[in-house]
């Protein structure tokens, strides 16, 4: 199927005309030029002066999880714990007699009581109806008695690499993935159901591909996941493409998914196995990340990682010995620093390989050069700010903070690459841009370091091309050239017009992926 899409505005390019020839791109030029084609086109579509850019790469985020939490009740825009727990009212009603109540995406530190709901206020809504809100963040969680019944959990009840606040009901870390054992088995279906929910909604945001974290996030068993999803590549039913970012509970499941055959590059277009994903430590806002020196706000705390250095060896190795790359959650700076003391032995020169960061928040400004000089791929998400910038000078004091988030330094020495980290923020690319550029929150009234402000091409890179490098994949997504896949977004204003506040006003009109239109507003 052909189609030619005229008068548009392009990025990057004084070309107003792109020809797509089923999934490829066949020819951008000068409107005038390529309407000579428009016989031959089975459909031409006038853009009337709107902007296209490049399919837009969300480099880390967890698909079938955010399409999950879009069936659950979602909590990010309360302001207050008695609105969290208002909304848990209304949908208990709403459920059939012994369904789990799920919710997530509340923070806290924007409630004018910064409280967590509490084991107490969740028995109040049911004590007979399991319960489980997860904190914004992923990793923190309060549940109700009921759930920590199901769940085997008692005052005495301990997990490694994690917490169990019993008389609050706070679950952190691996006790969280413990207390997903006990939720109803998920199945072929139900998973196709939440990565198609998701990847709709992604679509609307003009995403076209993304790296995602699926094995771990909503049960324990990666080859039911990993078999749905290639199946759904098969049926050519993803309208995103996804480099899966492999996460396991063990090594050993991890050394049974290697001896079955899979690893990097595994795949096609539309599904391919990436790299490693290991989860070395927590969340700022939960302070549960490991810092070199106690949180500011909460002294005698300094977090805690989920796996000591030895641990962090196995893994690397394992990946190391089947040439996989390795990318690892380290938002605290401890956790950075151990991290590199591992990549040190196994990184090969120039890091051919890509082995990574994944968030790039409490770095030192020795821990950033070691990130520049080993040329790790850095995944930073500029949507963090919105709610970081408010609390990161009280959780880390003012030195630690001036070094914090170096998402410019870093993109202008190595592959860094911007996402969201769904469900832990919507993928609202617009917003993400206007925060990269700015580095203020949304409001306005909260901001962090200033030098490290990107400028707008800087930012765009780091949401189309340098995703795609980080992928592997940069030959064929990432920048509208002739002889790459059509995918692109196509936004309501010229965003390089655009005060840098104004950014996150634009909106996505459609969304063409594989030359298909997958969004249309």
């Amino acid at each position: 199927m052909k189609r030619l899409f005229i008068n548009a505005v392009i990025w990057g390019r004084t070309d107003t005309a792109i020809l797509t020839e089923g999934e490829k791109i066949r020819r951008i030029g000068m409107t005038e030029e390529l309407q000579k084609e428009a016989e031959s086109a089975d459909e031409v579509i006038d853009l009337n002066g709107l902007f296209v850019c490049p399919g837009f790469i969300d480099s880390h985020l967890h698909l079938l999880e955010y399409g999950r939490y879009l069936e659950n009740v979602q909590l990010h825009s309360c302001t207050s714990r008695q609105e969290v727990l208002n909304l848990l009212k209304q949908q208990e009603k709403k459920l059939p007699k012994g369904e789990w109540l799920l919710g997530r995406g509340f923070n806290e530190e924007l409630f004018d009581d910064p409280k967590m709901p509490t084991k107490a206020d969740l028995d109040q809504i049911s004590k007979e109806r399991p319960i489980a809100v997860t904190r914004c963040c992923g990793h923190k969680m309060v549940v109700n008695s009921k759930a920590l019944e199901l769940a085997n959990m008692d005052e005495d009840s301990m997990v490694e690499g994690g917490s169990i606040d019993f008389e609050n009901g706070f679950l952190e870390e691996t006790a969280i993935t413990v207390l997903h054992d006990s939720w109803p088995a998920e199945t072929e279906e139900s998973i196709r159901r939440s990565i198609l929910r998701g990847q709709k909604e992604l679509n609307r945001y003009g995403i076209t591909a993304v790296g995602s974290d699926d094995f771990m996030s909503i049960t324990h068993d990666w080859r039911l996941v990993l078999d749905v999803m290639m199946k759904m590549a098969f049926r050519g039913e993803l309208t995103v493409r996804v480099n899966e970012q492999c996460e396991f509970p063990s090594p050993e499941e991890f050394a049974a998914f290697l001896d079955e055959g899979y690893t990097t590059d595994v795949g096609d277009d539309l599904f391919r196995i990436g790299p490693l994903k290991i989860i070395a430590d927590g969340s700022l806002g939960a302070r549960t990340a490991a810092l070199s020196k106690d949180y500011s706000d909460d002294r005698g705390n300094s977090g805690y990682m989920v796996y000591n250095r030895s641990e962090l060896e196995t893994w690397v190795k394992l990946a190391a010995d089947y040439n996989m790359p390795v990318i690892t959650h380290a938002i605290g700076d401890r956790t950075v620093r151990e991290v590199l003391n591992v990549y040190d032995k196994y990184v090969i020169e120039n890091n051919l390989l890509h082995f990574g960061l994944v968030h790039c928040q409490i770095m030192t400004p020795a821990e950033i050069k070691r990130t520049i000089d080993m040329n790790l791929c850095c995944y930073f998400q500029s949507l963090f700010i919105d709610s970081d910038a408010k609390i990161l000078e009280a959780r880390v004091g003012s030195e630690r903070a001036e070094s914090c988030y170096p998402f410019r330094t870093l993109s202008e020495h190595v592959i860094a690459c911007n996402g969201s980290d769904a469900p832990v923020e919507t993928p609202d690319v617009m917003k993400g841009l206007q925060m990269a550029v700015t580095r203020r929150s949304l409001d306005g009234t909260a901001a962090m370091n200033p030098s490290e402000c990107m400028d707008l091409q800087q930012a765009m890179r780091s949401y189309t091309l340098s995703g795609a490098e980080a992928f592997f994949s940069s030959d064929n997504i990432g920048s509208l050239e002739e002889g790459k896949y059509a995918d692109f977004a196509v936004l309501d204003r010229d965003i390089t017009k655009l005060r840098e506040d104004e950014i996150h006003t634009a909106k996505v009109m459609m969304t063409v992926m594989n030359g298909e239109t997958v969004f249309e507003k």
